[in-house]
């Protein structure tokens, strides 16, 4: 070790509040039990089932300073009758769905029935005398009953509601009588002498209807326009009448934002979305859950039918084919942010647009994601996405083609062992040698996911590190060689994997002049690991930060860190002045880590830093 260089021990970010595999969940929290390995049982599935008990995680959202993080509304939802009809397959999947839907911006914090308690001595009512524009702003981060009810507070109140786009969480319209007292509301509306719709309203949101019934009466009632509907509360299997009129009053009244997620008890319920949906032409914001997409063929669609506005689109746990994939992205002529996460039908992505900035593919099967042309794509994050495979869940592999994507620095995770990449017509295989044929010189930013001690996965990552000459931060999860799922059925040889092969395998540009930052995860003291760590620390000449997080269940102190820093002092580092940092993990199991938040944050310099996501840290907006 270079006379410069510095050890520094220490825990891996804060101590994140993060969800794995077999931990045991509150059901008001959106974290999951992974239980993909039970996909398996499912008749129905017309793909083979998602690996078994590859542990990983998906990190749940912070709490914003203002407002409710999604496991609040996930726990009304969660604790209502329609989650409990569920399957044990539907559970998981949902509340997968509830992880990757935006955060709220309204506030069931304060409410109107607490208010009397923050009056002022003097009795002066000064909140009344606040600009109108204040007004309309606390109004419309007000749960729709509380905001409907500003209306009996003063005078001047008695229209700000009526003209305050509307902002609904049908979590809210739940049957809550700590947050608003049978009385409270309609009752004094009444006795004020505000003999209008309001005082109907209120009375219909107290009765003991269905929370369909209820949804509809807000839509109904309010003129309009809608800023933010999140509907995710409702077996809509139930009700077919209500999600075509939901979405005719959506369209007829200017919905900006619309998350729309159907609560289906069983795995098997395909139940087709209503092609109004594409009526919602004022759309800036849509994710859509556990739907049936239209067939856009046959649909009886406009010929104009577009979203010439939405620039964020989620696909959520949705069956929907390669040709209205390929529909509904052409018609978006502004999307910037595109998600597809736990899709239930296999489905090819193929990317030709002028305005993608952030594409996640997330637990999904995609056995092919090609980037045509995408002029303004910087982020293509690829997270548990597998290809269609066998049944007995090897040959999963899936193609990532990256063609013109000039603005392109995040990539990943790229899996050796299952992507088969191409760049541009050149199909990228052990020992193809650096071209500009062959190379994204944009790419600063790389994921990737190997088994180090796994011949067929080794091999080709020096190949795909050629790919990308110009990494200055890369980021290696090192997989379990003892998992042997998503691979093909046959290992190859079965050479070593030791610091000889490392340096058989050639220079590598990045290595050698370009990276200042390693991040190993999952570090488990493999002889496999520690040659590839000795290689990169003696070729990497810029090299500045080397960051080892140990595997659950050790700590840099024991006999694995020790082993680690010994092995370590005796290479030669090309930079003498590299820090190496060893840190413990933050997480209760071994696996991978994912943030959707940050995949969207262009703010964030480096979306892969899951270290701080946690609910009073993390730095996503």
């Amino acid at each position: 070790m270079g006379p410069g260089t510095t050890i520094q021990l220490g825990t891996f970010g804060p101590a994140t509040q993060a969800s794995r595999q077999g931990r045991n969940q509150n059901p008001s929290s959106i974290i999951h039990k992974d239980q993909s390995s039970r996909l398996a049982s499912t008749p129905l599935s017309p793909f083979p089932p998602a690996p078994p008990p590859r542990p990983q995680f998906c990190l749940r959202l912070r709490r914003p300073s203002f407002g409710l993080t999604m496991e609040d509304v996930a726990g009304m939802i969660f604790s209502g009758p329609e989650f409990k009809k569920m399957d044990e397959n539907m559970r998981m999947l949902t509340v997968d769905v509830f992880k990757a839907i935006p955060r709220l911006t309204v506030s069931t914090a304060a409410p109107l029935a607490s208010a009397a308690a923050a009056a002022a001595p003097d009795g002066v009512d000064r909140i009344s005398r606040l600009p109108l524009g204040i007004l309309h702003n606390i109004v419309s981060r007000l749960p729709a009953k509380d905001a409907a009810r500003t209306t009996a507070l003063a005078k001047r109140w008695r229209r700000v509601w009526h003209s305050v786009p509307l902002v609904l969480v049908d979590a809210h319209l739940l049957f809550d009588r700590s947050v608003v007292g049978r009385g409270h509301g309609s009752t004094q509306s009444c006795e004020m002498g505000l003999e209008s719709w309001y005082a109907g309203l209120f009375r219909i949101l107290d009765a003991m209807g269905t929370l369909a019934d209820n949804v509809s009466h807000v839509l109904a009632a309010h003129p309009g326009p809608f800023a933010f509907v999140y509907l995710a509360g409702n077996n809509m299997l139930y009700h077919p009448d209500k999600s075509e009129l939901w979405l005719k009053l959506l369209a007829a009244k200017g919905v900006k934002e619309l998350v729309f997620v159907n609560l289906a008890s069983k795995f098997d319920d395909e139940l087709p979305i209503p092609a109004e949906l594409f009526k919602c032409i004022a759309l800036t914001k849509l994710y859509i859950g556990t739907w049936c997409f239209p067939d856009t063929s046959t649909s009886d669609l406009p010929p104009t039918a577009a979203f010439p506005y939405l620039r964020e689109l989620g696909l959520c746990n949705l069956v929907i084919k390669d040709e209205d994939l390929a529909f509904v992205l052409d018609r978006c002529p502004v999307l910037e942010k595109l998600m597809i996460t736990r899709g239930r039908w296999p489905v090819c992505l193929r990317i030709h647009s002028r305005s993608l900035r952030s594409v996640q593919v997330c637990m999904a099967i995609v056995p092919e994601i090609n980037v045509v042309r995408a002029t303004r794509l910087e982020r293509l994050f690829l997270w548990e996405a597998w290809g269609w495979g066998d049944r007995d869940l090897t040959n999963m592999s899936s193609k990532v083609k990256i063609g013109h994507a000039p603005k392109l620095r995040f990539l990943g995770f790229l899996v050796p062992g299952m992507h088969q990449l191409e760049i541009g017509n050149t199909a990228i295989m052990v020992n193809t040698k650096a071209s500009p044929n062959t190379t994204v010189p944009s790419v600063q930013m790389l994921g990737v996911q190997v088994k180090l001690g796994t011949h067929f996965e080794a091999r080709m990552l020096p190949s795909f590190l050629r790919c990308f000459p110009n990494i200055e931060t890369l980021y290696v999860q090192s997989e379990n060689d003892d998992f042997k799922f998503w691979g093909p059925k046959t290992g190859g040889t079965s050479k070593a994997i030791n610091l000889k092969f490392w340096k058989d395998a050639g220079p590598i540009e990045c290595i050698q002049r370009h990276i200042k930052k390693l991040v190993l995860r999952e570090f488990r003291g493999r002889k496999s690991e520690l040659d590839f760590l000795k290689y990169i620390v003696e070729h990497a000449q810029v090299l500045e930060e080397m960051v080892i997080v140990m595997t659950h269940g050790h700590l840099p102190s024991d006999n694995l860190g020790a082993k680690l820093r010994i092995f370590m002092a005796s290479a030669k580092w090309a930079n003498g002045c590299c820090k190496m940092m060893v840190f413990k993990s933050p997480f209760e199991q071994e696996g991978t880590a994912w943030c959707y938040l940050r995949g969207f944050d262009f703010s964030i310099e480096d979306p892969f830093d899951v270290s701080k996501c946690r609910e009073d840290k993390c730095a996503a907006h």
